[in-house]
């Protein structure tokens, strides 16, 4: 039996608690944590121990919680959910004795972008920017300067060479068209407001398998619901970024998307490739981003994954019941 001063313990100015003899005995920073956090303390050590690592990305919504990153001595980053689920960073840090079992944690400091996700987030969001601006200027800031040359150039040719020159030009303007309206598309398709999610997905797959020959099973059923902006826009990118996952690190050139219109819409993105370890993969924060939007949605977002067993996404969001029109 482990034998301390309770009243003194509990007045530890840090959020602690102290697994004994079965029983949690918790400072009063640790109660107060509790009181705007719900946190499953069995949940958090078996994680730190390292079990339950190929079952769920993260515990259920209910839990409001759920560990960002890799679980190292030195501890492990947290996002906890409060009321408002909103996202707050906390730094966790789980100790073993022979006797008893400390769990500290601490809110995580602005300048600690150690495994921050609100970090990757913003590098993600610099990411997606710099990957534009080289499209930009690789692709099209390119073939405009060469209409330019050419364009430039028809002043120097015989007038019988005039016109077939421009038929040229005219070619290589649809090209460049051509080239912005690819780009738009991947920025925001235009089918995407105009008909709905699944038209918008439809597009997509066929833009897929047509660039890269990935195929994409899609089954849709239910009477699909009317979406608002925020929703349609969120669920397409993170079935793109599920899909793009899958071809970079599933190894099969294959994966299913079910979308269910019930009174949630349930979305199912499944290969059965090599999966993965998930606290041991870098690759993971990607999928911290797809949650982390999910839950905006006020939904859930799960994932499971093993070793040479593939990978299952399910998403779930609550659907308006007044809104009947066909999305």
């Amino acid at each position: 039996m482990i034998m301390f001063e309770e009243n003194l313990f509990a007045q530890l100015s840090e959020a602690i608690w102290l697994l004994a003899d079965n029983k949690w005995h918790r400072t009063l920073a640790a109660k107060k944590l509790e009181k705007s956090y719900r946190l499953d303390l069995a949940k958090i050590i078996a994680i730190a121990k390292g079990e339950n690592t190929t079952s769920e990305l993260l515990p259920e919504k209910k839990s409001n919680f759920f560990v960002v990153g890799e679980i190292t001595p030195a501890g492990f980053p947290l996002i906890l959910l409060d009321q408002d689920k909103n996202p707050h960073e906390f730094w966790g840090q789980v100790t073993f004795g022979k006797q008893a079992t400390l769990l500290q944690i601490t809110l995580q400091k602005a300048s600690d972008n150690v495994n921050s996700l609100f970090g990757y987030l913003n590098d993600a969001r610099e990411s997606e920017r710099k990957k534009i601006a080289k499209d930009l200027h690789d692709g099209i800031a390119q073939s405009i300067y060469s209409l330019m040359l050419e364009t430039r150039g028809l002043k120097w040719i015989t007038p019988e060479m005039q016109p077939e020159k421009l038929q040229a030009i005219d070619r290589h303007f649809a090209e460049v068209l051509e080239e912005v309206r690819d780009l738009a598309g991947e920025l925001r398709p235009m089918s995407l407001d105009a008909f709905g999610l699944v038209p918008a997905l439809e597009q997509f797959i066929a833009r897929t398998e047509e660039m890269t020959g990935f195929e994409i099973d899609l089954t849709v059923t239910g009477e699909q619901a009317s979406l608002s902006e925020t929703v349609r826009t969120t669920l397409y990118r993170v079935v793109q970024e599920a899909v793009a996952n899958a071809m970079k690190y599933a190894g099969v050139n294959q994966v299913q998307l079910t979308l269910t219109f019930q009174t949630f819409l349930t979305i199912e993105i499944v290969d059965y490739g090599r999966g993965f370890h998930l606290l041991q993969e870098k690759k993971g924060l990607g999928l911290m981003n797809m949650q982390e939007r999910i839950y905006a949605l006020n939904g859930s977002f799960s994932l499971v994954t093993e070793p040479n067993q593939g990978t299952k996404i399910k998403i779930t969001v609550p659907l308006e019941h007044s809104a009947a029109a066909k999305n």
